[in-house]
Protein backbone atom coordinates (compact mmCIF):
# COMPACT_ATOMS: atom_id res chain seq x y z
CA UNK A 1 0.00 0.00 0.00
CA UNK A 2 2.86 2.53 0.81
CA UNK A 3 5.72 0.37 -0.01
CA UNK A 4 7.22 -2.91 -1.11
CA UNK A 5 5.75 -6.25 -1.04
CA UNK A 6 6.40 -7.03 2.43
CA UNK A 7 4.22 -3.73 3.36
CA UNK A 8 1.75 -4.81 1.42
CA UNK A 9 1.50 -8.05 2.71
CA UNK A 10 1.37 -6.91 5.97
CA UNK A 11 -1.53 -4.17 5.34
CA UNK A 12 -3.59 -7.30 3.99
CA UNK A 13 -2.32 -9.72 6.59
CA UNK A 14 -4.06 -6.73 9.38
CA UNK A 15 -6.85 -6.49 7.66
CA UNK A 16 -7.73 -10.31 7.66
CA UNK A 17 -6.89 -10.41 11.23
CA UNK A 18 -8.92 -7.73 12.58
CA UNK A 19 -11.71 -9.31 10.58
CA UNK A 20 -11.28 -12.13 11.98
CA UNK A 21 -11.34 -10.76 15.31
CA UNK A 22 -14.46 -9.08 15.41
CA UNK A 23 -16.29 -12.24 14.22
CA UNK A 24 -14.38 -14.93 17.09
CA UNK A 25 -13.17 -12.18 19.43
CA UNK A 26 -11.32 -14.72 21.69
CA UNK A 27 -7.81 -14.53 22.92
CA UNK A 28 -5.56 -16.72 21.25
CA UNK A 29 -7.95 -17.02 18.08
CA UNK A 30 -5.46 -14.42 16.26
CA UNK A 31 -2.37 -16.41 16.98
CA UNK A 32 -4.20 -19.70 15.89
CA UNK A 33 -4.44 -17.56 12.79
CA UNK A 34 -1.50 -16.77 12.06
CA UNK A 35 -0.26 -20.36 12.76
CA UNK A 36 -2.44 -21.36 9.46
CA UNK A 37 -0.57 -18.51 7.58
CA UNK A 38 2.62 -19.89 8.73
CA UNK A 39 1.63 -23.26 7.56
CA UNK A 40 -0.01 -21.66 4.29
CA UNK A 41 3.34 -20.24 3.50
CA UNK A 42 5.27 -22.86 4.56
CA UNK A 43 3.22 -25.60 1.75
CA UNK A 44 3.43 -22.96 -0.57
CA UNK A 45 6.69 -21.49 -0.77
CA UNK A 46 10.46 -22.34 -0.24
CA UNK A 47 10.93 -22.14 3.80
CA UNK A 48 11.96 -18.96 4.76
CA UNK A 49 12.36 -19.57 8.30
CA UNK A 50 12.42 -15.35 8.93
CA UNK A 51 9.16 -14.81 6.69
CA UNK A 52 7.61 -17.53 8.69
CA UNK A 53 9.07 -15.83 12.13
CA UNK A 54 7.78 -12.40 10.57
CA UNK A 55 4.17 -14.03 9.73
CA UNK A 56 4.19 -15.55 13.28
CA UNK A 57 4.97 -12.37 14.85
CA UNK A 58 2.55 -10.69 13.36
CA UNK A 59 -0.30 -12.54 14.61
CA UNK A 60 1.26 -12.95 18.54
CA UNK A 61 1.37 -8.79 18.59
CA UNK A 62 -2.39 -8.63 17.13
CA UNK A 63 -3.22 -11.32 19.44
CA UNK A 64 -1.82 -8.96 22.42
CA UNK A 65 -3.03 -5.73 21.18
CA UNK A 66 -6.28 -7.24 20.48
CA UNK A 67 -6.90 -8.60 23.73
CA UNK A 68 -6.38 -5.45 25.40
CA UNK A 69 -7.79 -3.03 23.05
CA UNK A 70 -10.76 -5.00 21.59
CA UNK A 71 -12.53 -6.41 23.70
CA UNK A 72 -16.31 -6.63 23.25
CA UNK A 73 -17.74 -3.77 23.64
CA UNK A 74 -15.09 -1.48 23.00
CA UNK A 75 -14.35 -1.04 19.15
CA UNK A 76 -14.18 2.77 19.08
CA UNK A 77 -12.17 4.22 16.20
CA UNK A 78 -9.06 5.20 18.67
CA UNK A 79 -8.69 1.70 19.58
CA UNK A 80 -8.84 0.39 16.52
CA UNK A 81 -6.42 2.81 15.25
CA UNK A 82 -4.19 2.74 18.20
CA UNK A 83 -4.10 -1.37 17.43
CA UNK A 84 -3.42 -0.56 14.06
CA UNK A 85 -0.04 0.99 15.19
CA UNK A 86 0.81 -0.46 17.46
CA UNK A 87 0.82 -3.79 16.42
CA UNK A 88 3.51 -3.42 13.41
CA UNK A 89 5.52 -1.81 15.90
CA UNK A 90 5.60 -4.84 18.27
CA UNK A 91 5.57 -7.20 15.54
CA UNK A 92 8.86 -5.43 14.43
CA UNK A 93 10.69 -5.26 17.26
CA UNK A 94 9.96 -8.73 18.56
CA UNK A 95 11.27 -10.15 14.96
CA UNK A 96 14.12 -7.84 15.25
CA UNK A 97 14.78 -9.24 18.89
CA UNK A 98 14.57 -12.46 18.09
CA UNK A 99 16.57 -12.71 15.14
CA UNK A 100 19.57 -10.67 17.70
CA UNK A 101 19.43 -12.08 20.68
CA UNK A 102 17.37 -15.76 20.58
CA UNK A 103 18.03 -16.86 17.04
CA UNK A 104 21.55 -14.87 16.34
CA UNK A 105 20.74 -15.01 13.25
CA UNK A 106 22.78 -14.44 10.32
CA UNK A 107 24.35 -10.60 9.93
CA UNK A 108 21.46 -9.74 13.03
CA UNK A 109 23.77 -10.02 15.89
CA UNK A 110 26.48 -7.97 14.71
CA UNK A 111 24.33 -4.97 14.81
CA UNK A 112 22.97 -5.18 18.09
CA UNK A 113 19.94 -2.78 19.50
CA UNK A 114 21.01 -0.62 16.52
CA UNK A 115 19.95 -2.91 14.31
CA UNK A 116 16.72 -3.58 16.33
CA UNK A 117 15.72 0.32 16.44
CA UNK A 118 16.66 0.75 12.66
CA UNK A 119 13.83 -2.26 11.72
CA UNK A 120 11.56 -1.32 13.83
CA UNK A 121 11.64 2.65 12.60
CA UNK A 122 12.18 1.48 8.69
CA UNK A 123 9.94 -1.86 8.77
CA UNK A 124 7.83 -0.85 11.41
CA UNK A 125 6.75 2.91 11.20
CA UNK A 126 5.90 2.42 7.47
CA UNK A 127 3.50 -0.36 8.22
CA UNK A 128 2.46 1.56 11.82
CA UNK A 129 0.91 3.84 9.44
CA UNK A 130 -0.34 1.69 6.80
CA UNK A 131 -2.61 -0.32 9.92
CA UNK A 132 -3.82 3.17 11.39
CA UNK A 133 -6.16 2.65 8.58
CA UNK A 134 -6.05 -1.51 7.75
CA UNK A 135 -7.59 -2.40 11.42
CA UNK A 136 -10.56 0.19 11.27
CA UNK A 137 -11.24 -1.69 7.64
CA UNK A 138 -11.06 -5.01 8.89
CA UNK A 139 -13.21 -3.81 11.91
CA UNK A 140 -15.93 -2.51 9.41
CA UNK A 141 -15.55 -5.58 7.29
CA UNK A 142 -15.87 -7.97 10.43
CA UNK A 143 -18.89 -6.33 11.66
CA UNK A 144 -20.46 -7.31 8.37
CA UNK A 145 -19.17 -10.79 8.48
CA UNK A 146 -20.10 -11.43 11.95
CA UNK A 147 -24.05 -10.43 11.24
CA UNK A 148 -23.51 -12.52 8.42
CA UNK A 149 -22.62 -15.75 10.25
CA UNK A 150 -25.18 -14.65 12.61
CA UNK A 151 -27.75 -15.07 10.60
CA UNK A 152 -26.73 -17.57 7.96
CA UNK A 153 -24.03 -19.62 10.16
CA UNK A 154 -23.70 -22.70 7.58
CA UNK A 155 -23.45 -20.77 4.41
CA UNK A 156 -20.36 -18.61 5.86
CA UNK A 157 -18.70 -21.56 7.14
CA UNK A 158 -19.23 -23.02 3.32
CA UNK A 159 -18.20 -19.84 2.25
CA UNK A 160 -15.06 -20.11 3.94
CA UNK A 161 -14.06 -23.51 3.37
CA UNK A 162 -14.25 -22.91 -0.07
CA UNK A 163 -12.17 -20.00 -0.18
CA UNK A 164 -9.46 -21.40 2.18
CA UNK A 165 -9.93 -24.84 -0.26
CA UNK A 166 -9.56 -22.40 -3.58
CA UNK A 167 -6.16 -20.27 -1.98
CA UNK A 168 -4.79 -23.94 -0.83
CA UNK A 169 -5.33 -24.99 -4.48
CA UNK A 170 -3.86 -21.60 -6.45
CA UNK A 171 -1.32 -21.08 -4.00
CA UNK A 172 1.65 -22.66 -5.42
CA UNK A 173 0.60 -21.49 -9.00
CA UNK A 174 0.67 -18.12 -7.40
Amino acid sequence: MLGGPTLQLTWIALIILATARLVLNLPGSSIALAGIAVLFRAVNAAPFYCHLAGIALLGVAFDVTATILLRRGRLVLLRCALTGAITPLLSTFLFAASMVWVFRYHSWPAGGLDRVVEHVLRSGGPAALAGLVAIPCGVLLGNGLAGAATRHPRRILAAAATGCAILWAIGPLI
